[in-house]
């Protein structure tokens, strides 16, 4: 699992000056090859972000453990 913790999300996630798109930023990788770390960053509009959440949603119910049978 990544290094990061809850407390870089802040810097992770960024709204637009437009409010239009939310920004994320993915840690710098270095790459072999490359001279300097890749640095990513996706843009994703509302309809998006509504997508990721509501399946987001679905898996994390999923990673719980079934319930208990009687």
């Amino acid at each position: 699992m990544s290094d990061r913790t809850t407390s870089d999300a802040p810097q992770m996630w960024t709204l637009s000056a437009d409010r239009k798109t939310i920004r994320m930023k993915l840690p710098e990788m270095p790459i072999a090859g490359l001279p300097r770390p890749l640095r990513l960053c996706l843009d994703f509009d509302a309809e998006t972000v509504d997508a990721i959440l509501s399946r987001l949603a679905r898996l994390r119910v999923q990673m719980l453990p079934p319930p208990e049978r009687h």
